[in-house]
């Protein structure tokens, strides 16, 4: 979407007020403090090792994503979308304290799976209600639990019900079936109440003073040991990050740059608003099909309920789930792959593109090494790679690596026009398994139109006439520089160093998806192998030290 010039702000960040932050931090008997820096550092550097183009990757546990999370409270708190009620919240004697949903397990009473925690069933997906697990004990130390009355504030759905169907309604036709069916089943069962407070010791204050200013009906009667809950102000990482971006560009926060990713693009607007209160803005949210129900119904609740006229998501991009060889990854289990060692090991661009060849977009996928094998010597080294390199040294050898004379034939032309067009319009609609599909035929056009002229055979007859297949070829070469950019940007880099030609720089304002012509006489690079085979031996060590040790 840079590439085609519009005005794009990505951000992100680490979610720090989870349980699992807690769970991990008893396991590691240190805080939780210490365990966001620590695992915190580890997502930037993996990032940044997989050239993720963040204009900001920031953490929620920012003094400026308290104030907007407490900001946002307190108005849906106004508001009537935020109520007060009874709850019943497991409490372990033996602790002498209320327990984080995550610090229950139990039987799940939908489809009997064994050690899920209290509030969601990862087994089957149901949300559970407290009560609902069966045989409930504490995961700290195996005791049981009891269900206790505890004041907290909850979620009410009734006062935006009206604007959230219409909101779903609008995006039918919009989003995955799949992904709408999901949401719009949950609004037609209807969405209960449902606490956003919890009794914690690691999580966001209430902002108790200011809601002491509002009417008794708003107010606990006590607010010891209460924190604003994950499943409400983490989603407000999105906001709260824009306005931390925006802040930092201004120079209203300096410091703690070390602890983010950040980036400013040529021509980008500076400020939030221009993404948040603009009419004509687009949200597009990507993740993992377990989060939802939290993008298209709960986020959604929030923005409108605030009233602050808030952008709404256009896309929610739900991925199904990934296995592993056919089965769920599990870290606990050692089945998975360790990202920052896969990646050193046979270079991020790989991974990038086996991943989003293989994108689980409509059902679940499966990471495989015979796979993993086939598509980097079949799709980037035989096909991608072999084109290139085919082309290159042949006008390095024949015309001292300078480009031809040439003119583009009309075949070349239509097949470059028709390749950016297709594969922009299947990017934009967030297809993208297809939109790499779309251009690696377009690879195979390639590698067809080189192996159809014969120029080995050509330039021994004809010189100019070899010379106007390689100038083609070249201005094949060069789109795919552009094309394939947002796939694998380091390798493009590489290209377009090789072509001695600029690179895909994005610039809001500037179409850079499109045809460049690269010049007759244009002296080439250096010509080096962008993709190196895997040795399948390499790969069948992996399968076998699965689950147990290798790129774990």
């Amino acid at each position: 979407m840079r590439l085609v010039g519009e005005d794009v702000l990505m951000v992100s960040g680490s979610d720090c007020y989870g349980t699992p932050i807690t769970v991990q931090a008893d396991k590691e008997k240190i805080s939780p403090a210490e365990i966001v820096k620590k695992y915190h550092k580890l997502d930037l550097d993996l990032f940044e090792q997989y050239s993720l183009s963040y204009n900001l990757y920031t953490k929620t546990a920012t003094r400026n994503h308290k104030e907007v999370a407490q900001q946002m409270f307190l108005k849906l708190l106004e508001n009537d979308v935020i109520k007060k009620g009874i709850m019943q919240q497991y409490y372990s004697i033996e602790d002498k304290k209320f327990l984080p949903d995550r610090y229950v397990e139990g039987t799940c009473p939908y489809c009997k799976a064994s050690d899920q925690r209290s509030d969601q069933c990862e087994a089957c997906g149901r949300w559970l209600e407290d009560g609902e697990l069966l045989n409930p004990v504490s995961k700290i130390t195996g005791s049981k639990v009891i269900l206790k009355d505890t004041e907290h504030y909850f979620r009410s759905f009734k006062s935006v019900e009206k604007e959230l169907k219409e909101f779903v309604e609008s995006r039918k036709d919009v989003w995955k079936k799949w992904v709408w069916a999901e949401a719009h089943g949950w609004l037609k069962e209807g969405l209960r109440d449902r606490a956003i407070t919890r009794d914690l010791d690691w999580g966001i204050e209430l902002p108790i003073d200011k809601i002491k200013k509002l009417s008794k009906e708003k107010q606990l009667q006590s607010y010891k040991g209460k924190r604003i809950y994950v499943w409400l102000e983490a989603v407000m990482g999105y906001l709260s990050g824009a306005i931390e971006w925006s802040r930092r560009v201004s120079g209203d926060i300096k410091d703690d740059f070390s602890e983010v990713i950040f980036s400013l693009f040529k021509g980008q607007s500076k400020s939030w608003r221009d993404y948040w209160l603009n009419k004509k803005a687009e949200h597009y949210y990507f993740m993992g099909q377990d989060n939802l129900v939290f993008h298209t119904l709960l986020w959604p609740a929030q923005l409108i309920g605030s009233g602050k006229g808030y952008t709404l998501p256009k896309n929610v991009f739900v991925n199904k789930f990934m296995n592993y060889e056919g089965k769920k990854f599990s870290k606990s289990r050692n089945w998975t792959i360790d990202s920052k060692k896969i990646a050193g090991t046979y270079g991020v661009d790989l991974v990038r593109f086996y991943l989003a060849s293989n994108f689980p977009e409509n059902k679940e996928g499966n990471f495989t090494w015979d796979s993993f094998l086939s598509s980097v010597n079949n799709e980037l080294v035989a096909n991608l790679g072999n084109f290139i390199h085919r082309v290159l040294t042949f006008v390095e050898r024949n015309f001292d690596n300078q480009v031809p004379k040439g003119k583009l034939t009309n075949e070349v032309r239509f097949e470059i026009r028709d390749v950016f067009s297709d594969a922009g319009d299947l990017i934009r609609e967030i297809h993208l398994v297809e939109a790499l599909a779309r251009i690696m035929k377009f690879v195979s056009f390639a590698n067809k139109y080189f192996d159809k002229e014969a120029v080995w055979h050509v330039v021994t007859e004809d010189k100019e006439k070899a010379g106007q297949i390689l100038y083609n070829c070249i201005q094949i070469i060069r789109p795919l520089s552009v094309l394939l950019s947002p796939f694998i940007p380091d390798s493009m880099r590489d290209l377009a160093r090789m072509l001695q030609v600029e690179e895909s720089t994005p610039k809001s304002g500037k179409n850079n998806w499109r045809y460049k012509e690269v010049k007759a006489g244009h002296k080439l690079g250096k010509i080096e192998v962008l993709f190196k085979k895997l040795d399948p031996k390499d790969i069948e060590e992996n399968k076998a030290n699965l689950g147990s040790k290798g790129l774990t």
